[in-house]
């Protein structure tokens, strides 16, 4: 007799509803000519790309025009026009809750819509909230939940329009045989406007709530102009001694303004209007301007067509910066040999086209973001007293320095048999030092809570790159080549910044520790080790370091604890690191790291004739990352929906299981530990291309150039022993954040098929 039956009786594949198939056009069209001064290119393109999950999308359409004319031999100008409009539709829910990953918690049995008398849908959709078991309607800038996934996915809308345009001039001007003058101006303009609309049908929140059909309009504008001249002088002396000396003078200027405005209670979405809205949620402003110049010395000196030497000192100064550091230099220095034009090569001229090595040292630097980052600021507190109060905020920083940058490079580039096989090595190690902590916290002693800026800490890239071209098969029609390319990169923490506070940790289900530690790569986690489940009351006494059973001061056996919870059969096992028979803070372990062991790929090219068949793979190796939807769905504390995995779940004494009993509200069986730290490793097949093209003789009789036909799949087929959605998962921007799936869309398995024609 509940009011709701109907809806909470129904078998609903919650993904099916907000997933689809979609359609992909992308159309491509140039055209060039010109005469004897005077040369054009005008090249157009629209792509239109349907998303897979209902209400994304993107259309985008792009145009350039490039123009040259010579004056005469010595005086050449060109000018390049471009301009792009891009629009993605979205939905309104953020990136950490996606309507897939809402998806896959909502409750099967539950219907998006409501029901009419005869147990069939009607057109209303059903967002009925509770407290008690589901949960209300919970959002932040970040993250949002307990939504209808549905009507977000088909009435919600967060639409971004951006324009860009942009217009180079070009000018060189051959001053002398051997001395060139070249310069550029470039402007770019670029608008953003973004509307997003949240409705009530998929909260389900009061309608006085700040998220009943709340509506959100922003936007930004930048402008910026860039300009470099550049002299080039270039000299040879009998074929002995070449001599290549540049100097290059950069500056830009950059302004940015953006303006965002919130409301809520608009009557729908068509008649949404942040700013007329019934009420105003938020209102926000904002203006920026950054310069920077540079300068560039670069040497370059072959003697005997053998050997390079180059050297090269950049000087940059941005407004980021205090007076004192406003300036950087750094100098580059390297050498390289090409060994194939040694006199003792010559016999190997039949089976050996290039040997050469090179070796680099170099330094860059990099500032802060922002609008003259090192000003100190104020902000006001209100009233005080009678009076409005002003307090500083922010610490001038006249001694903020470049997060700077050294380099080691080394590699070879080698060539066999005319090009049929090609081998290029590189090994690099790069060194930085005075990172840039952004709003590292203070000691409230100094009267500030944080800084804006602060240089500390050390860190330390390492790595390799190494790819083989070769032609495996080559006679008469046929010719079959590949080529394979791997790289491994390494960083390491090798000095900790000054200021690092340990990240707050909280004893709770689902949350992995933030840790910085020396020694340890950028990206890493940390957590519980996670050994199982206690099948039996004899298994959850506490135990020391020898495996014996620990007793308390009246001789009876301790009982594990999973924070103050006493554990009992069925409960999940973590590691007693310190062996107190408490798990908490001080078991926390290093669990691993975001960055892949080996990152790589491979492809082939067959040829018959006029038929060509084109294959690329791409992979990572050793790469782990949290299944935060894993976890999610085997957490069996709420209501949400579970995986069929819990079916397996622990029940009674000799459950053969990894997966904890089922509670309701209660425990500690899903600690942020190894057991939702996956193996993201993959290879994809990306690419798959199969291609004709008409005879000479046909194109000639159809009074065309070439017709090409061709097929294309695009991620065809995915091979790995990762358990989500997707293992390609986005890497951290930041040491705060963590590589977690939290079942974003996955890339789509595309096909495409069309004619390249030239005429």
């Amino acid at each position: 007799n509940w009011n709701y039956f109907n809806e909470y009786n129904v078998d609903t594949n919650w993904l099916d509803e907000v997933r689809q198939n979609a359609f992909t056009t992308d159309n491509s069209f140039s055209m060039s000519g010109g005469g004897e001064k005077a040369t054009y290119r005008l090249a157009l393109g629209y792509l239109s790309e349907g998303g897979t999950t209902i209400g994304t999308g993107l259309k985008r359409f792009n145009s350039s025009l490039r123009v040259d004319y010579n004056f005469s031999d010595k005086l050449r100008f060109g000018a390049d026009f471009y301009f792009t409009q891009s629009d993605k539709d979205d939905n309104w829910a953020p990136k950490d809750g996606n309507v897939r990953s809402e998806a896959f918690k909502k409750m099967p049995n539950k219907s998006p819509y409501y029901m009419d008398e005869n147990g069939n849908r009607s057109s209303q959709y059903f967002s009925y909230q509770t407290k008690d078991w589901e949960g209300e309607f919970k959002a932040s800038n970040s993250s949002a939940s307990h939504f209808n996934p549905v009507a977000m996915a088909n009435e919600s809308y967060k639409n971004t329009m951006s324009r860009d345009s942009r217009a180079n001039f070009r000018i060189d001007y051959k001053i002398l045989p051997c001395l060139t003058y070249s310069a550029y101006a470039s402007l770019k303009m670029s608008t953003t406007t973004t509307d997003k609309f949240l409705p009530q049908v998929a909260t389900g929140v009061a309608w006085t709530s700040e998220y009943a059909n709340q509506s959100t309009a922003a936007s930004s504008e930048s402008l910026t102009l860039q300009t470099e001249n550049k002299l080039i002088f270039n000299k040879n002396w009998k074929d002995k001694h070449n001599l290549i000396a540049t100097a290059v003078f950069r500056t830009t200027q950059a302004t940015s303004s953006s303006v965002t405005s919130t409301s809520y209670g608009n009557a729908s979405s068509g008649l949404a209007d942040p700013i007329t809205g019934s009420s105003v949620y938020s209102l926000g402003s904002g203006e920026s301007e950054a310069r920077s110049i540079s300068g560039t010395g670069l040497i370059n000196y072959t003697l005997l067509d053998r050997y390079v030497f180059h050297t090269s000192a950049t000087m940059d100064a941005n407004s980021a910066m205090g007076k004192s550091e406003r300036l950087g230099i750094f100098p580059t220095v390297g050498i390289s040999w090409n060994m194939q034009n040694e006199p003792f090569m010559r016999n190997t001229e039949d089976w050996m086209d290039e040997i050469k090595l090179r070796f680099s040292i170099g330094q860059s630097g990099n500032a802060p973001k922002g609008t003259a980052a090192y000003y100190g600021a104020y902000s006001s507190r209100g009233e005080y007293m009678d009076m409005s109060a002003i307090y500083p905020s922010r610490m001038q920083l006249n001694n903020l320095k470049w997060e700077t940058s050294t380099e080691y490079n080394l590699g070879g580039d080698f060539s066999f048999f005319h090009g049929k096989l090609r081998l290029t090595v590189e090994w690099y190690n790069k060194y930085v030092k005075d990172l840039l902590q952004k709003e590292p916290k203070m000691p409230t002693t100094t009267g500030f809570s944080k800084n804006k800026w602060f240089n500390s800490g050390r860190m330390e890239n390492k790595g390799w790159e190494a790819r083989i071209d070769g032609v495996l098969y080559e006679k008469k029609d046929w010719r079959v080549s590949a080529y394979i390319n791997l790289s491994r990169n390494t960083n390491e923490i090798t000095e900790l910044p000054e200021t690092m506070n340990p990240e707050p940790y909280t004893f709770k289900n689902g949350e992995y520790a933030i840790r910085i530690e020396e020694g340890r790569p950028f990206g890493s986690f940390y957590g519980y080790r996670y050994k199982g489940v206690y099948q039996n009351q004899e298994a959850t006494y506490a135990r020391d370091k020898e495996g014996n059973v620990m007793n308390d001061v009246n001789g009876k056996p301790i009982v594990m604890k999973n924070g103050a919870k006493q554990v009992c059969p069925g409960d999940a096992i973590y590691e007693d690191i310190n062996h107190d028979g408490v798990i908490n803070e001080y078991d926390i372990v290093y669990l691993g790291n975001c960055n892949p062991i080996l990152t790589g790929g491979f492809g082939f090219t067959i040829k018959y004739k006029r038929l060509s068949l084109n294959a690329l793979f791409y992979g990572r190796f050793g790469q782990k990352i949290i299944n935060a939807t894993r976890m999610d769905n085997e957490s069996m504390y709420n209501a949400n929906n579970q995986s069929k995995a819990v079916l397996r779940r622990w029940r009674n004494e000799g459950d053969n299981t990894d997966i904890p009993r089922a509670l309701y509200n209660e425990g500690y069986n899903y600690l942020g530990s190894d057991r939702f730290v996956e193996d993201a490793s993959y290879v994809r097949l990306k690419t798959l291309s199969l291609s004709y093209s008409l005879p000479k003789k046909v194109c000639n009789y159809l009074g065309i150039n070439t017709l090409n036909f061709f097929v294309t799949g695009y991620d065809l087929l995915t091979w790995t022993g990762y358990t989500g959605q997707d293992p390609e998962a986005s890497l951290p921007t930041s040491a705060s954040k963590l590589s977690k799936d939290s079942a974003n869309t996955p890339c789509s398995r595309r096909f495409s098929c069309g004619l390249n024609l030239n005429f």
